[in-house]
């Protein structure tokens, strides 16, 4: 069976290898990342360690939203990088049979490593090591040295 840690974001279900994920904080606005790319929000200190903030919204081509304090974020290893996903809901930790999932490669995105069909739709099962492209790993590494001496806020 694969455990999933299940979440909502601006109304599209998503599963995350739950192996990825370290913990859930409540929201709290990121400092800026100058050069982080485009789906990065910034980034904040989350128990001592620097968290890029993302918005998965944008990731998946939505228009972006401001940060609401209801909100989660999602704290998890992707593609080498220790990420906050910004999350409306979390769902909870789920066990799916590997088989019922769906190619990620049929008309989906290059992050996604399948899909699993619910009753009420579908959940997008995030692949951690693809969710960066090449190019915003780069950027982001960049972004990240040169920010690495700076005093960044913690979430409340």
């Amino acid at each position: 069976m694969m455990r999933l840690i299940e979440f909502e974001c601006r109304g599209q279900h998503l599963g995350l290898p739950l192996a990825c994920v370290r913990r859930a904080v409540p929201c709290a606005e990121p400092a800026p990342l100058p050069g982080g790319g485009a789906i990065v929000l910034g980034v904040l200190n989350v128990a001592g360690e620097m968290v890029v903030v993302v918005d998965v919204g944008r990731r998946l081509g939505l228009t972006p939203a401001p940060l609401d304090p209801a909100q989660q974020i999602l704290v998890a290893e992707l593609s080498g990088f220790l990420a906050g996903i910004v999350v409306d809901r979390i769902h909870g930790v789920t066990e799916r049979d590997p088989a019922q999932l769906f190619p990620g490669q049929v008309g989906a995105a290059p992050y996604v490593a399948g899909m699993v069909r619910l009753e009420d739709g579908l959940c997008l099962v995030v692949e951690p090591a693809r969710f960066l492209f090449p190019d915003e790993r780069a950027a982001l590494a960049g972004a990240l040295t040169g920010a690495a001496h700076g005093d960044l806020h913690a979430p409340a």
